[in-house]
């Protein structure tokens, strides 16, 4: 009977030690539910522009203690979400046949934690996308940038960056399909 219970305390024991050490981004849910539209767009690609894979850093003053991936392919991700949204706003060309071609830069994804600040907002985020519509030999690019902040009261892990590296990077998504219909 002690060693079931050792054996109980030493797993309960290892198991909240353990950290996380990549941002976990869920799948995208679509937002565009009445934003339906007579145009359809050809989604060609996505390209990952961004200088690092690394996503999360906590800082303590101007020392980097901590940085982090994501688990998820960004480029894979990013395909999923827009495929989905532009299907939900009736925008895709599921054939290929439209004469206007969509397709999305990844140029920044950015969260930084300062850990020990008093900052209200001590957690940051930017994202930065470019979306380009192709209309035969014109090309139209526009620039999303999603800065959100929070206060948030401890960091220990890659964990604690996910709720708002999830609602950023779907907040980007529906901007950029809402500023595609804006320019159709």
């Amino acid at each position: 009977m002690l060693r079931i219970v050792i054996g109980i305390s030493l797993v309960l024991l290892f198991s909240g030690c353990t950290k996380k050490v990549q941002v976990d981004i869920k799948p995208y849910v679509t937002m565009h539910k009445n934003a339906q539209q007579t145009t359809k767009v050809n989604f060609i690609e996505v390209n990952d522009n961004r200088e690092t894979q690394m996503v999360s850093t906590i800082l303590n003053k101007d020392e980097i203690i901590a940085k982090y991936p994501l688990s998820n392919d960004l480029k894979t991700w990013y395909k999923e979400a827009m495929i989905r949204e532009l299907k939900n706003a009736k925008l895709y060309d599921e054939k290929n046949n439209s004469y206007l071609d969509v397709s999305i830069n990844i140029k920044k994804i950015d969260a930084t934690y300062k850990k020990y600040s008093l900052d209200k907002k001590n957690m940051q985020v930017n994202i930065s996308l470019e979306l380009v519509v192709v209309k035969g030999e014109k090309i139209i690019t526009s620039n999303i940038n999603i800065n959100q902040s929070v206060y948030k009261p401890m960091i220990l892990d890659a964990e604690g960056f996910e709720s708002i590296l999830n609602e950023s990077m779907r907040d980007s998504v529906s901007n950029a399909v809402h500023i595609l219909i804006k320019k159709l």
